[in-house]
């Protein structure tokens, strides 16, 4: 039965490596693309700087134009302005596609790792008995659900976020379109809304990129982001979120990191959702051979034993999502305290590696 498990993770971790390399060439096509518009950008802007210091020196001397050179140089100003706005869009694009895989490209690795330590742990442990072997099984299982469950909050999440508000940019390119051949200075105005509404867009995508996987995360580690993180959040959400860290000074391994960020993070978001609360507590303790996360929230609370038993309806998954990430991908203790009107506190236990 051990071999048997073994064999199914060696073809989980052989599929998960041909994704990786995929999602790796994918990224290093990106970058190329990234540096070829980031060249195009720079020699457009420098265009357009040569464009402008003449028309001021026309707009100074109009006496020495012709009507003609006056119009060529305003149509030339324009044309170049306008293709450098649609050149930075096309990087910022560009660039949002390349942190997307380059945060792929990291979560696909730390599976392939977790996987290969199951994988090599089942090997060489020969004493393992067949029902030893099942919960094994089970545990794979498990990891596979977690990641799909995983999957469907990030589409969730897409859907109601940067495809509905692309979908509207569409439809309100289109009413610019019309009212170009009708009313010119409406169709400015609408110009100007939209370009607003797409910045406002590119915000909102950033955001969910950085809420996917912060770049700080492997850069700087799983503390100095969740400080960044929990002071952003409290700023949006007016939450006053309190962080303590106690005895862990040093780096926990890349899927350790990323999976306690991830529940803190599905924590928070339920204490914003949910609580109507206005001061939480994330405490992190890594004294002795455990790391003890607590996140406590003064909020309306709710009755603990209802949502436990109906986990798999939509508004409930976020606390199903944290069960797995603990118990599953990090095989440590979940648990979750609340009453009406007394807060909610929740709380993980974790073995150190």
């Amino acid at each position: 039965m051990t071999a048997e498990i073994a064999e199914k993770i060696d073809q989980f971790v052989s599929a998960y490596r041909e994704e990786l390399e995929r999602t790796r060439r994918e990224a290093q096509e990106v970058e190329v693309l990234v540096r070829q518009s980031t060249g195009e950008v720079e020699k457009l802007g420098q265009r357009e700087l040569t464009v402008s210091n003449r028309v001021r020196d026309l707009e100074v001397n109009l006496d020495r134009y012709s009507k003609d050179e006056i119009k060529n140089f305003y149509t030339a100003a324009q044309e170049v302005q306008m293709r450098l706005q649609i050149m930075r869009g096309q990087l910022e694009q560009v660039q949002l596609r390349r942190d997307a895989l380059r945060a792929r490209q990291t979560q696909l690795a730390d599976v392939v790792a977790l996987l290969e330590e199951v994988r090599d742990s089942l090997k060489h442990d020969t004493t393992h008995s067949d029902d030893h072997g099942l919960d094994t099984d089970t545990m794979i299982a498990n990891i596979i659900q977690s990641q799909e469950s995983e999957r469907l909050r990030i589409s969730l999440q897409m859907h109601d976020g940067p495809a509905q508000a692309m979908s509207n940019l569409v439809l309100r390119a289109e009413i610019c379109q019309r009212l170009l051949d009708r009313d010119l200075e409406q169709a400015r105005a609408e110009l100007n809304g939209l370009k607003t509404a797409i910045n406002t867009t590119l915000q909102d995508t950033r955001k969910l990129i950085f809420d996917l996987r912060p770049m700080t995360l492997d850069d700087l580690g799983l503390i100095p982001t969740l400080r960044r993180y929990t002071t952003q959040f409290g700023e949006k959400s007016g939450l006053e979120i309190n962080l303590m860290v106690q005895s862990l000074e040093q780096r926990l391994p890349s899927h350790y990191e990323v999976t306690i960020f991830r529940f803190l993070q599905e924590a928070l978001n339920n204490v914003a959702r949910h609580a109507n609360a206005n001061q939480v507590r994330v405490l992190l303790d890594g004294s002795g051979n455990t790391l003890q996360i607590v996140v406590e929230d003064d909020g309306s609370g709710f009755h603990v034993s209802e949502t436990l038993n109906n986990l798999n309806a939509r508004r409930h998954m976020g606390i199903a999502s944290m069960r797995q990430q603990i118990e599953v991908l990090l095989r440590g203790e979940f648990g979750i305290e609340s009453a009406i009107g007394r807060g909610t506190r929740v709380a993980a236990t974790i073995p150190l590696p």
